[in-house]
């Protein structure tokens, strides 16, 4: 069974300053929590699909 990975950007903010950055994941609530579990203390994550990838 293939798997659809997506390629997201990913916005996070604390504090006033935004980080950016791209991560492939299955949705846009994984690329959240991964965003989170880099940094736990932001307070916001904001995500942005770009491409999405089949991989068999």
């Amino acid at each position: 069974m293939a798997r659809t990975l997506r390629t997201y950007q990913v916005t996070v903010l604390d504090g006033g300053k935004h980080t950016r950055f791209t991560t492939q994941q299955r949705n846009g609530a994984a690329a959240a929590t991964y965003a989170l579990s880099i940094y736990p203390w932001a307070r916001s994550v904001s995500t942005k699909p770009l491409h999405t990838h089949r991989a068999g």
